[in-house]
């Protein structure tokens, strides 16, 4: 995670401080060895994310390992049927 402009957003490293953003506005955040579960605000719309960590490269296009928004219905399913981390709306967890 980083902060540009007062934004907490959640990037792929580069290295030397170079990054490639994922998400913005991150309230809640877990990780385990395939997945990053969040609960994020981008654009003041909260909503459930998950990344998929065997996909995210440098290389890769956005579109193709950041799944979401999700409600929380809609995520509990997700989380049950790939084993993502569980998380909350409520800030408490990190990677």
């Amino acid at each position: 995670m980083y902060y540009i402009d007062d934004t907490k957003r959640l990037g792929y490293s580069l290295g030397q401080g170079a990054y490639i953003g994922r998400l913005d506005e991150l309230i809640n955040i877990k990780s385990n060895e395939k997945y990053i579960s969040a609960y994020a605000c981008p654009n003041k719309v909260c909503a459930f994310y998950y990344i998929d960590k065997v996909k995210d490269n440098k290389f890769a296009e956005h579109n193709e390992f950041v799944y979401g928004p999700y409600t929380k219905a809609q995520f509990s399913a997700i989380t049950k049927k790939l084993g993502l981390p569980t998380i909350n709306s409520i800030a408490n967890n990190a990677i």
